[in-house]
């Protein structure tokens, strides 16, 4: 992996982690949301959440556009780089106290996805990947599964011990 793809991607997890952690502030508190034009919710977690995200990104890449759910675009629409952020996906089930919440955070170059991150902040695991260096879960790599038919599918809870694939 170049070393400025592997920074973005450290990056892009290191953030994806802190605002996490924000979230977690929050988390099972009875938080209330507030409801926005699109009528779906919106918590303080998430408007602080994206915040940091915003700050970080450009306090690192000021040229960067960043396109948030909560505030946005900010910077060039034409900017070669894109940062896409969710800082809570999953708004219901984190006011529902549910684990099953992740803050998102995306890496567009020229419209194309370079780098994704997928933090679920309650159950501390991550899922992270650049384009052309594989993905990886908490570390270690994992995959996709070559299964097409879904009849032949089935989801091993603990697969962890049997490797990280989920066919």
């Amino acid at each position: 992996m170049s070393n400025h793809l592997k920074d973005l991607l450290n990056f892009a997890h290191e953030i994806a982690w802190q605002a996490g952690k924000i979230t977690l502030r929050y988390y099972q508190t009875g938080v209330q949301p507030d409801t926005k034009s699109d009528e779906t919710p919106v918590t303080i977690a998430d408007r602080e959440s994206e915040k940091y995200l915003r700050a970080a990104i450009a306090a690192r890449y000021p040229d960067h556009a960043i396109l948030g759910e909560e505030e946005g675009l900010s910077g060039s629409a034409d900017a070669e780089y894109r940062w896409v952020l969710d800082p809570i996906d999953g708004t219901k089930s984190f006011v529902r106290g549910m684990p099953l919440y992740g803050v998102l955070v995306g890496l567009l170059r020229d419209n194309e996805p370079l780098v994704g991150v997928i933090h679920l902040p309650a159950l501390a695991e991550s899922v992270y990947a650049a384009v052309g260096h594989g993905c990886y879960w908490n570390g270690r790599p994992c995959r996709v599964s070559q299964t097409s038919r879904l009849k032949q599918l089935r989801l091993r809870p603990t697969g962890h011990r049997a490797g990280r694939n989920c066919d």
